[in-house]
């Protein structure tokens, strides 16, 4: 075995973590506590799939088993793949980010850096550069889709991920074909601070 093979062996073996329990640990806490382990520990980044798959059991670990071949030592396959698995969509994310409040022993500073991390996720998620370009087109298409009547948000939500450039474009043409909204709408279809407003992956 070369030297430097060797070398990270001994690393991956030195690096100890707790079996992932996906009934009671948090899969991204638990990522990113693996990412600044093999940080730390300097493994290579094309041996930190093997790593985390070292760690996996149950339907985390059948996650891993189903990889194709030619994805199996992609760590970005891995995580994104196991995240879709315990549904840690865009629209968690976004639920995360807008619904999370200060946890019993967290203190402000840490609260924000959660509120940081579930943004920077939700970006990623949906698509977006983590840039202030990447977090406008975020925002607007996210405005834009609650303000959207319940036919086109289901007319949306059928068309998969979207740009705010494609939304507005899809929108247009459904609305091209089924006639603009009129303002005599009922208050009551539309969105309010009382009722629950869909989200695109609710």
């Amino acid at each position: 075995m070369p030297r430097s093979n060797r070398g990270h062996s001994v690393a991956m073996k030195a690096l100890k973590l707790p079996l992932f329990n996906d009934e009671k640990d948090d899969l991204d806490a638990y990522l990113i506590r693996s990412d600044r382990a093999c940080t730390a520990f300097e493994i290579r980044p094309e041996f930190w799939s093997t790593q985390l798959a070292r760690l996996l059991q149950g339907r985390s670990l059948d996650v891993y088993q189903r990889l194709p071949a030619e994805e199996v030592d992609s760590y970005e396959s891995l995580k994104n793949q196991s995240l879709k698995r315990f549904r840690l969509t865009e629209g968690e994310y976004r639920k995360k980010f807008n619904m999370s409040k200060l946890e019993v022993g967290e203190t402000p500073e840490q609260f924000v850096e959660r509120l940081n991390r579930y943004l920077v996720k939700w970006c990623e998620m949906a698509g977006y550069d983590n840039d202030y370009d990447g977090l406008k087109s975020l925002i607007v298409r996210d405005q834009f889709f609650v303000t959207c009547d319940r036919q086109l948000q289901t007319f949306l939500k059928e068309k998969g991920k979207l740009s705010l450039k494609e939304m507005a474009k899809a929108a247009n043409d459904f609305y091209e074909a089924h006639g603009y909204p009129s303002d005599s709408h009922e208050p009551s279809k539309r969105p309010n601070g009382n009722m629950k407003q869909p989200t695109l992956n609710d």
